[in-house]
């Protein structure tokens, strides 16, 4: 499997022998310039799933060049994005002069394609895809749509836990001796025997509990989740706790979304996630209006016209599938 070519900024072959660079450094930098880019797709994330595959040294060789956590500690300090060169990746993988150059990256504008965090998940799905798996014996890991999530406390017997870098995934543990463990940003819950579901949202991190018992740290204090609870946990920390239908707050598994006095920026959230672009409300005042409303997951085009009628709003489509909703 090549590494990509034709991203970043030309270099020849003399110039890369001069840098005495490692052959798999120099295709895992080709790598990192082609995810950088703002260009990376689907076909590419899969390629580069392959290549590091290919050998424990190409995914060594990967791993040193990204240097994920650095790019992430540093990319918050820096709000210029640039352009980044296989030069510039051979020389420092980790410098905050990279970070800033990886910052379109890291978050891409509306979302509009997928960033560097979810192109190196070792899970994804793509809009309107589903997919199951289990990361060790007893667990099973259910992915909705567009969703990514990285394996957390791997041994040979399998991975203890998972991370949820964006989307939404339904976990069924069985009795276990240890914790099982997901974590979503800075929002952690773990359980030895349950069924819930977590879901990462723009203002925050929700996790429903359908069966069982699931403790939840990360917010201004601890919460042990039963059946039929859910907890809100928002970005600045503060929760909300609810009790819930499980039924309804899993219906995605079985192709609907259920909405019962949902606040519109939480149905927008939902729905953007089966959809290609996204869906944007001109002011957060419309993210408060209250929406009941059932939408089917493979007719989701339907749902922007339906939430016209209902709210008396309008809907501006732009390129890229963004919609403005005033």
């Amino acid at each position: 499997m090549a590494a990509p070519v034709g991203f970043g900024l030309p270099m020849t072959d003399r110039e890369i022998r001069e840098d005495d660079a490692d052959d798999l450094l120099v295709e895992a930098a080709d790598w990192l310039v082609c995810l950088t880019s703002g260009a990376a797709t689907d076909d590419d994330a899969a390629r580069l799933a392959a290549w590091r595959a290919t050998s424990p040294a190409h995914e060594a060789a990967f791993r040193e060049i990204a240097g994920v956590r650095n790019y992430a500690v540093a990319a918050k300090h820096n709000k210029k994005p640039a352009m980044v060169s296989r030069r510039a990746v051979l020389a420092g993988g980790g410098t905050a002069a990279l970070a800033a150059l990886t910052l379109g990256v890291a978050r891409p504008p509306l979302g509009l394609w997928p960033s560097f965090a979810e192109l190196t998940a070792d899970h994804r799905t793509a809009i309107g895809q589903r997919y199951a798996f289990a990361p060790v014996n007893g667990v099973k890991v259910e992915m909705n749509s567009r969703t990514a999530i990285s394996l957390l406390d791997t041994t040979r017997d399998g991975a203890n836990g998972i991370s949820l870098v964006v989307g939404e995934a339904f976990i069924t543990a069985g009795e276990r001796s240890a914790p099982f463990r997901v974590k979503a940003g800075a929002v952690e819950a773990s359980t030895r025997r349950a069924s819930f579901n977590v879901q990462r949202l723009d203002g925050g991190v929700r996790i429903a509990c359908v069966d069982g018992e699931v403790t939840c740290r990360g917010g201004d204090q601890p919460i042990m989740l039963r059946a039929n609870q859910q907890v809100f946990v928002a970005a600045d920390g503060g929760t909300r706790r609810s009790e819930i239908d499980g039924a309804k707050a899993t219906a995605w598994r079985r192709g609907l979304l259920i909405f019962e006095g949902a606040s519109l920026a939480e149905v927008v959230d939902q729905i953007n996630l089966y959809r290609s672009g996204k869906i944007v409300l001109a002011n957060t005042a419309l993210g408060r209006l209250e929406v009941n409303a059932i939408f089917h997951t493979n007719r989701i085009e339907e749902a922007v016209p339906q939430i016209e009628q209902l709210l008396n709003l309008r809907a501006r489509h732009l390129a890229g599938g963004v919609v403005v909703m005033s």
